[in-house]
């Protein structure tokens, strides 16, 4: 999936118009899998340096109560050129590595109050998800082994012992969902409050397979996987949440299907220019469960709308909005978790 750098209607038409530029091009990445160094500080885009808490005073620096893993979406603009090398994103190149530098700044500071940390991995291209299931999974492998070697060495040489969230959106929840399936220990698990897997699906053959490392969280305290996509209305569904079978409603953390009161909705993220930083802001809608996808029928259905992309994400899906549209929400689920966490 494809999610854009920045936070506007108008970024979004740039980085399709960029994409689109860019067809000919072909990445200097190879299928012949040689494993990241990530002792290299090249491939990190932050190891859990200091950014103020959401709503902090200037020049606090409090205790930071845990740390977030956080794997960003697609954002490579390359196309595909013609042969097996190009389905990947090259980070050996400083441009490949800044495309994703938008996106993981935004949410650096929204969650500030966490140790961040972020890697860059080889992530799929977006025609990699137009490919036959067989072959997108096998593609997929490839980018879920960076994340999982970035993971192991960040628990290695930063965890410390301490609480951590998982954080992904789009295809960097993929790469989430495919570490709690083959990546993680269960003494690692154990650390685990959170697994926010914003924009993705789970289906109930993986739920069967996979009965330990996938665990819903199924209200708002318990640990576990937490994933939700979003539309304007039902028919909005796309093939992003289509089969999901843990979704939940943002603004209760739970299935319940009842439509839920528009206060319930605490803010969408937003940049703010003027003050260099992620606010939230109003965004009251109701919302309520259809198939574990949240509904928001008060929202604009053209929000985010992209005609080229309308195949994948038809007209009122709201997959490039899941991120921020329920900031305020994840905000505040986040510390209620923690705080009821228990080794």
């Amino acid at each position: 999936m494809i999610t854009p750098r920045s936070y506007t209607r108008g970024s979004i038409l740039h980085s399709v118009l960029l994409l689109l530029a860019l067809i000919a091009c072909q990445p200097k990445s190879t299928n012949k899998r040689e494993a990241i160094d990530y002792s290299d500080t090249t491939y990190w885009y932050a190891r859990g340096h200091f950014s103020a808490p959401f709503g902090a005073e200037p020049g606090e620096r409090p205790e930071k109560p845990a740390d977030l893993f956080y794997v960003y979406p697609t954002v490579s603009t390359i196309a595909f050129a013609d042969n097996d090398a190009s389905w990947f994103a090259d980070i050996t190149l400083p441009e490949v590595r800044e495309e994703a530098n938008g996106n993981q700044r935004f949410n650096k500071m929204l969650y500030g109050e966490y140790n961040f940390y972020a890697p860059y991995y080889r992530q799929m291209i977006f025609e990699a998800y137009q490919q036959p299931a067989d072959t997108l999974a096998k593609l997929a492998q490839f980018a879920a082994a960076d994340v999982n070697d970035a993971f192991q060495y960040y628990m290695a040489h930063f965890n410390q012992g301490r609480p951590f969230f998982l954080m992904g959106h789009s295809q960097g929840s993929q790469m989430l969902i495919e570490l709690l399936k083959h990546g993680m220990t269960d003494a690692q698990r154990k650390q685990m409050v959170a697994a926010y897997c914003i924009g993705y699906h789970v289906t109930a053959e993986e739920l069967a397979a996979y009965p330990e490392a996938l665990k819903p969280a199924t209200d708002s305290l318990m640990p576990g996987l937490v994933i939700f996509n979003s539309v304007t209305d039902t028919s909005a569904i796309g093939m992003v949440s289509k089969g999901d079978v843990v979704g939940v409603n943002p603004t209760t953390w739970s299935m319940a299907t009842d439509t839920v009161p528009a206060d319930f909705h605490l803010g969408m993220a937003k940049y703010n220019d003027a003050r260099d930083s992620v606010l939230i802001v109003p965004c009251p809608t109701r919302t309520f469960l259809y198939e574990h996808t949240t509904v928001c029928p008060d929202l604009d259905p053209e929000m985010v709308f992209i005609p080229a992309y309308e195949a994948m994400f038809p007209k009122g899906n709201l997959h490039f909005a899941d991120s921020w549209l329920f900031g305020g929400n994840v905000l505040e689920n986040m510390r209620c978790r923690l705080s009821h966490w228990n080794p």
